[in-house]
């Protein structure tokens, strides 16, 4: 029987196969962190992206209820004032008694011509 040696490394000598493992392992982990902290700043640019688009949406809406507002409060002013009596009674034809009054139409439209019946043969 033929007696061979294992040739060992120095101690504290890590051993060449294992050192590529380890490197390939450490990369691995580094670029599944990469990759995680990449597709968080992503998720997180999209979700600052649509909640700033919402904002926008909403301040638009606030600018429409404003304005909506404003005409509430100016038909509530002019309720309490009595102007909007006035008003409504001279759009259901009321005028006062010392008023003439007149209306504006517009031009009628001309009829169309009515085709002559031609005496059938």
């Amino acid at each position: 029987m033929r007696q061979t040696t294992i040739a060992l490394p120095q101690p504290g000598v890590p051993r060449p196969r294992l050192v590529a493992a380890r490197r390939t392992i450490v990369l691995g982990v580094l670029l599944c962190a990469a990759g995680w902290a990449a597709l968080a700043y992503a998720q997180e640019a999209f979700l600052g992206h649509r909640l700033s688009q919402q904002v926008s949406d909403l301040r638009h809406q606030n600018e429409v209820l404003t304005a909506q507002n404003q005409g509430y409060h100016r038909d509530i002013s002019a309720i309490n004032s009595g102007a909007a009596d006035e008003e409504e009674a001279r759009r259901n034809g009321y005028s006062k008694p010392y008023e003439h009054v007149y209306l504006v139409t517009g031009t009628p439209s001309p009829a169309p011509p009515s085709p002559k019946a031609t005496p059938s043969p």
